[in-house]
């Protein structure tokens, strides 16, 4: 009799253990959690900070669970990183490439296990396997420092750098703002006197880049194009060692603090701002309609080389001294403190 009562007692307790546990896995509305897998390039720079950061936010305000990698530059580890992901059983992959081409992989391993995937502001290319592509709209952020640079500098000697080669966006810039820089070029009104990629968009990689082109051009420069706050900070800091700081032109992207400092004190001419708390936020959005077997409104494609990849594109808008306070400031992306 006694053994009845505490196998009842056990089985009771079973019983209990078994409900929680399901409750656990459980959201509100009774269906299964929805897990995320994020994989970054990098925490390098700022702007990949501030994603990681909101994706992350967001995540938990919508009660899914997000498990998030970071490759920091090296496509080895960032494979290694998101094979484990999908060992996890996740239900979205949000892929940020290090490796726009060698990338092309992981989204086929997902796509054999049926896990969807988002390519997330770079595009990976040279797979037809893509869900879609979520970025903002990168040749139109060539174009914007294409335009600028060329209206500040019309003609005289320009130096043109260029992200990662294995970033595609990289080439997306570039051909936005070459757009602008090339016509003047084929006139002979531009004389490009150094014109190189930056691998893995490491500052001191441009830093190098500049430092030699000045040397070799005795420091007569009129204009530089640098794809990104990051090598605009090292362009000015070889600028500055010849005492030019702030007297070339010189463009970003990513407004970031230090280079919205910057533009204050004249050394950068401009930013690009592409509000990273709106894309993280439509990251999140986009995985669980993904997850929930919801269709995604895009506004437009992009050819990866492959396809024609369903994308939603957000617009990136341009920072000067002008408007920086009225863009950057007042919407909350950086603070007055962070100005000083």
């Amino acid at each position: 009799m006694k053994m009845k009562k505490v196998l009842t007692v056990l089985m009771v307790f079973m019983l209990v253990i078994s409900l929680f546990t399901g409750c656990s896995q459980q959201t509100s509305g009774g269906s299964k959690k929805i897990k995320v897998g994020l994989s970054l390039p990098t925490q390098r720079e700022e702007r990949w900070v501030r994603d990681k950061e909101t994706m992350e936010k967001v995540a938990a305000e919508k009660g899914i669970e997000l498990v998030v990698k970071v490759a920091d530059a090296d496509m080895e580890e960032q494979i290694t990183q998101v094979e484990s992901l999908l060992a996890q059983g996740i239900d979205v992959l949000i892929l940020a490439p290090h490796d726009a081409a060698a990338a092309a992989t992981l989204v086929e391993k997902a796509k054999k296990e049926g896990i969807p995937v988002i390519s997330y502001d770079r595009l990976i290319t040279n797979t037809d396997k893509l869900d879609v592509y979520l970025s903002f709209d990168n040749v139109r952020v060539g174009e914007l420092q294409g335009k600028f640079i060329t209206e500040k500098v019309p003609e005289g000697n320009y130096i043109i750098l260029s992200g990662a080669p294995t970033d595609n966006n990289a080439k997306l810039f570039k051909k936005g703002a070459m757009k602008y820089i090339q016509p003047l070029i084929d006139e002979g009104k531009i004389n490009v006197i150094a014109e190189q990629a930056v691998e893995n968009w490491v500052p001191e990689n441009a830093l190098k880049i500049v430092e030699a082109a000045l040397s070799a051009n005795n420091n007569e420069v009129d204009a530089i194009l640098a794809p990104n706050d990051g090598t605009a900070g090292a362009a000015i800091q070889a600028l500055a060692a010849q005492g030019l700081a702030g007297k070339v032109p010189i463009t970003g992207q990513d407004a970031e603090k230090a280079a919205a400092k910057r533009i204050l004190e004249g050394t950068q001419s401009m930013t690009i701002f592409k509000d990273t708390r709106d894309l993280g936020k439509e990251a999140i959005d986009i995985a669980i309609k993904l997850a929930k077997g919801e269709k995604i409104e895009t506004n437009g494609k992009v050819d990866n080389g492959k396809i024609d990849v369903p994308s939603v594109l957000l617009e990136p808008k341009i920072v000067t001294k002008d408007n920086l306070k009225e863009v950057l400031v007042n919407s909350g992306y950086i603070s007055e403190e962070d100005l000083k």
